[in-house]
């Protein structure tokens, strides 16, 4: 058995996030970022699958502790890159591309 590694906390972040992005129906990050049932739902499933994830595929044990830092950090990460893209969406750089490909 592999102890854990610093090193293994952005991966179990960006490989969570990756499961977060799959979930269907899409999440509703605004919502699940304040807290939410469906928050608490999705924790439970992802993190137990991360930790089950991890040990079959690696022989990492991951701590409860690292793995809801990696869940939340994720939650975090993808509720950003949202509202920098809706962000992104009010620009005059993308008005005058709308503008043009309307043409």
């Amino acid at each position: 058995m592999s102890s854990q590694k610093s090193e293994t906390l952005p991966d179990v972040t960006y490989w969570l996030a990756l499961e977060i992005a799959k979930v269907d129906p899409i999440v509703d990050l605004d919502v699940m970022y304040r807290g939410s049932m469906e928050l608490d739902y999705l924790y439970q499933v992802l993190t137990s699958k991360a930790q089950h994830y991890w040990w079959q595929e690696h022989g990492v044990k991951l701590s409860p502790v690292m793995v809801n830092n990696a869940f939340f950090r994720a939650i975090a990460m993808l509720h950003h890159r949202n509202l920098e893209f809706d962000r992104s969406r009010q620009t005059e750089e993308t008005t005058w591309v709308k503008e043009l490909l309307g043409r």
